[in-house]
């Protein structure tokens, strides 16, 4: 049994290789499938865990409570109540808002210097962290920074997109990262320059909330939306939820996407193996007359989809990979402000590889199947 598959598999080998051109063609519209796929699954893969991350590096297992509005509209003699609940450990207010330099729209944040400390993992290339009381300091992030060309003692004027008065400030530093997850914010300034500039002191637009205990999260929250009822206030436990199926409905369209271009390498087996059949009737009926049986002519084309099938998977998992590298080039040399992660997951390739088996098989199976009913005189007739 074994000796005859290894037979079936080395026939079918050479029938390719003696249609080098036509397999090649084949095996690219499996490759142009299987390598968008594996770009996709681990471009969506990798950004999942990075919005994970740095969102645990934020709240650590915690609440957000924002402006139902989405502005800077909460008091902030507010944090002083939300500290009194049983069971908040920690609450810092903070304003993130939408500022622009020049007609270049950036996120800006406001943050007191030592709250942003034990909040981000800041890494410094260049310049110093703003200490307390220094309002007309900023922080940029090195990527904004590279974009709009600035460097560290450049005096920047932000304007609000939502109303103020608009402030320049002096750049004393540049983040390299901020988390774990390397994510590349804006611009960050204390929180009453933010204020100042905004024209709203005494508010804030959300706090961060950390827990002493991540288990006693639904009950701080209930306290919470009693107390506040018009806030909007989200668990980390909800956020998370909530990235999940955003991120699994974009997954979706694009996988839906790449599965045109798979269905179209599918046809391309389809019509390869067909039109082996076709050219080699008189060889299976000779087959057939020398006591092969039907299941043999079937493995034998249904091994030869298989085998480009196989080929193209394994070539378009490497490519797949290797696009991520070229979008994360390609969006570093336009100089966006957004990181595109690569985390290589053994059960995408293995799920590729799968989907590619699986593809070769069905296109391959009609024309294996007529080939393994042709009758032996009609295939010895056949010229």
């Amino acid at each position: 049994m074994a000796q005859t598959i290894k037979v079936i598999f080395k026939t079918a080998w050479r029938s390719i290789s003696r249609r080098r051109f036509r397999s090649a063609l084949t095996i690219l519209g499996v490759i142009i499938g299987i390598s968008t796929i594996v770009s996709l699954m681990t471009l969506g893969y990798g950004m999942r865990a990075q919005v994970k991350t740095t969102l645990n590096e934020i709240l650590g297992a915690g609440i957000l409570m924002s402006s139902s509005s989405g502005g800077v509209d909460i008091p902030e003699y507010v944090q002083s109540f939300i500290l009194q609940v049983p069971g908040v450990n920690e609450c810092v207010p903070v304003i993130t808002t939408m500022v622009r330099i020049g007609e270049q729209p950036i996120l800006a944040v406001g943050i007191d210097p030592d709250q942003a400390l034990k909040l981000y993992h800041v890494t410094l290339e260049e310049g110093v962290i703003p200490e307390k009381g220094e309002g007309d300091s900023i922080v940029f992030g090195t990527t904004t920074a590279a974009r709009l060309k600035i460097s560290v003692g450049d005096s920047v004027t932000l304007s609000p997109t939502s109303g103020g008065k608009g402030k320049t400030f002096k750049v004393v530093g540049l983040l390299r990262s901020v988390g774990a997850s390397e994510m590349d914010i804006g611009c960050f300034m204390s929180l009453e320059a933010a204020q100042d500039m905004l024209g709203k002191e005494g508010y804030v637009s959300a706090f961060l909330i950390r827990l002493k205990d991540p288990q006693l999260g639904e009950e701080v929250e209930q306290t919470l939306k009693q107390m506040f009822p018009k806030a909007d206030i989200t668990r980390q436990e909800e956020l998370m939820r909530q990235i999940d199926r955003i991120m699994s409905i974009i997954n979706g369209v694009l996988l839906a996407l790449a599965a045109v271009s798979l269905g179209v390498g599918g046809l391309g087996i389809l019509n390869t193996v067909m039109m082996s059949v076709h050219e080699r009737r008189r060889e299976i009926g000779m087959l057939k007359a020398v006591g092969a049986e039907r299941w043999h002519v079937l493995m034998l084309f249904l091994s030869e989809a298989l085998i480009i099938s196989l080929i193209g998977g394994g070539i378009g998992c490497g490519l797949g990979l290797a696009g991520v590298y070229l979008i994360q080039w390609f969006v570093s040399t336009l100089g966006l402000n957004l990181v595109i992660p690569l985390l290589i997951s053994p059960e995408i390739l293995i799920g590729a590889i799968l989907i590619a088996a699986l593809i070769g098989i069905v296109a391959g199976l009609y024309p294996s199947w007529q080939a393994a009913n042709v009758p032996p005189v009609e295939a010895l007739r056949y010229e």
